[in-house]
């Protein structure tokens, strides 16, 4: 085990900007490490940049901006070379690590500077796929269904194997993808088409008392066989085994799909959408105390602050309370991590990979999530507290950098400074900058 002592902050201005000097530290050694090397084959190589946009925001980082672009078509000009990618998507590819380059990455950029029409083009060019029958691509959506014909999606290959129309919480990527596309003005269609895709699994959620694992022409699925299930148990990696609502909810977590359905409530105003919200977020508020389940907090936080909602401010302080009737966040001094863990398999979960750190807080297994000490500062306006978060989370990021590598290796991976960062690939970017730094330094 490594630790680091916690250095306290007397301040909220000295609390933020003690971290994103550290953060600035982070994004310019990765700069210097990274300026010079070539694009690799990783299909999620530039994913650990994505927790830097809180930062670039506040410090104005014009160098950092700069490294992005480059990046942006360093990337984009080695996959088309190498003839990986075929009219701005992958050729053959899943419906989970193929949108994570447009998904997170690009759309990082847009947020980062909306008027540039590269970044604007690159998402365009890959998003038409979705809804649309490009000439000379093969068509991703069934026109009976309306359902997406495969797993594995590409602008040539679209598997149409037994057990590849099985619809996974995956496949929501895309509606992310469409409605980024329609905030962009590509047009109408990307809306409806979400729409019409998010109704159907708002309609599953909501129809049945168990989370469904997905969807087939005749319906929901909630239980998985035949070439379907063997399909799916390929495909799957760290889903793990879906055997409750809290695996079967995760699996929407970690692909946003309480996001995408909560964004399009916000777009269309139907009521349906905030409902197959909240039945995931009601599952997900029985994990809050959980230390890794932060990602659990964070979606609850951000259908706080969209709906203006106090409906799980409850739980979330309740949970709080808790783990502080254990242990005082306040007394804690140092924060410790075992890096280098190999597990045989996901444990059950929120927020759980097989290779995550283990962490300590005063050499006793951690009991606190600063993502939900934010959180709670939130809802009660505490102080203190908010700068107790962003120190725990500061001072575990800093842990991350000082053993951890950054993480353009793999995107998705747990032992990263990006997972720790921005949070790892079953996380859906709730991590220590995205969900402790970034909603407080509007404090």
């Amino acid at each position: 085990m490594i630790t680091r002592l916690i250095l306290p902050s007397t301040d909220m201005a000295g609390a933020q900007d003690r971290f994103l000097d550290a953060v600035g530290d982070w994004v310019r050694d990765c700069i210097d490490r990274y300026a010079p090397a070539p694009a690799t084959d990783i299909h999620d190589q530039a994913t650990y940049t994505t927790s830097w946009a809180p930062y670039i925001e506040a410090r104005g980082d014009v160098r950092a901006m700069a490294f992005l672009k480059e990046t942006r078509d360093r990337i984009h000009a080695h996959f088309a070379a190498t003839d990986q990618w075929y009219h701005g998507y992958w050729r053959q590819q899943e419906a989970h690590h193929g949108t994570e380059h447009f998904e997170l990455f690009l759309s990082m950029m847009h947020r980062l500077d909306p008027t540039n029409e590269v970044t604007r083009a690159a998402l365009l060019d890959a998003a038409e796929h979705i809804p649309d029958d490009s000439a000379g691509i093969p068509p991703w959506i069934d026109g009976a269904t309306g359902l997406f014909r495969s797993m594995y999606l590409g602008t040539t290959v679209v598997r149409t194997d037994p057990g590849m129309e099985l619809n996974i919480p995956d496949h929501l990527r895309f509606v992310n993808l469409c409605l980024l596309a329609h905030e962009m003005g590509g047009g109408r269609h990307y809306l409806d088409f979400a729409a019409a895709y998010g109704q159907r699994w708002a309609r599953a959620l909501l129809e049945q008392d168990q989370i469904p694992m997905g969807l087939l022409p005749d319906g929901p699925v909630y239980e998985l066989s035949g070439a379907s299930e063997i399909a799916y148990r390929n495909f799957a990696g760290m889903a793990g085994h879906l055997d409750d609502d809290v695996d079967r909810t995760e699996n929407v977590l970690a692909s946003n799909g309480s996001g995408a359905l909560l964004a399009l409530w916000k777009a269309t105003g139907e009521n349906a959408f905030l409902q197959a919200t909240e039945r995931l977020l009601d599952v997900l508020v029985t994990q809050f105390e959980d230390p890794d389940a932060g990602a659990a907090v964070d979606a609850v936080r951000t259908y706080r602050r969209m709906t203006d909602s106090t409906r799980y401010d409850e739980r979330v302080t309740a949970a709080y309370e808790a783990a502080a009737g254990t242990v005082d966040p306040f007394t804690i001094r140092e924060l410790g991590i075992e890096p280098d863990v190999s597990r045989p398999q996901r444990p059950h979960g929120i927020g759980k990979r097989s290779d995550m750190p283990n962490w300590f807080e005063d050499g006793q297994p951690r009991r606190h999530a600063p993502i939900l000490l934010a959180t709670v500062a939130e809802i009660r306006r505490d102080e203190a507290l908010a700068i107790r978060a962003l120190d725990l989370a500061r001072t575990a990021f800093m842990l991350a950098r000082a053993t951890l590598p950054d993480g353009r290796h793999h995107g998705c991976a747990a032992n990263t400074v990006s997972a720790i960062a921005r949070g790892h690939g079953r996380e859906n970017g709730a991590g220590m900058i995205t969900a402790v730094l970034a909603p407080l330094l509007n404090w």
